[in-house]
């Protein structure tokens, strides 16, 4: 004796899917939070990139004789205002690597979970009199 099917899925059929279905859901989770966390990671590290480019071209842009180390009074926020979650500092070296030449380094850094840093350095070079 045979039985016709009616075309519908077996209590089976449809643990199997529903089974298959949830391990594919929590890979995709898995995947689009680490997606996340290295989006607002990248964004994080170019804003830092950018603060410390923008302190480098301004002390590039000093006289020679003014340029000096120091740091910026209050931590800062991607557009330079005050509060935010940047530190930044900058040292001057003078007579390296050679004479008549200052090494600039810009550092900027952040807390998101552990220390993260930016390193910047350039050299300028003062021709003898």
């Amino acid at each position: 004796m045979t039985r016709a099917r009616d075309g519908g899925f077996t209590t089976i059929e449809l643990l199997a899917s529903l089974t298959l279905f949830a391990i594919v859901a929590a890979s995709l989770e898995t995947l689009l939070l680490g997606t996340v966390k290295s989006n607002g990671y990248a964004s994080r590290m170019s804003a830092a990139v950018g603060l410390a480019e923008d302190k480098l071209e301004v002390l590039r842009d000093t006289s020679y004789a003014a340029l000096a180390s120091g740091s910026d009074p209050q931590p800062l926020t991607e557009v330079l205002a005050n509060g935010g979650i940047y530190t930044r500092s900058w040292t001057v070296s003078d007579a390296t690597p050679v004479a008549n030449t200052k090494t600039i380094r810009v550092d900027v850094s952040w807390t998101d979970g552990s220390l993260r840093q930016v390193e910047l350095r350039t050299i300028v070079y003062q021709p003898p009199a």
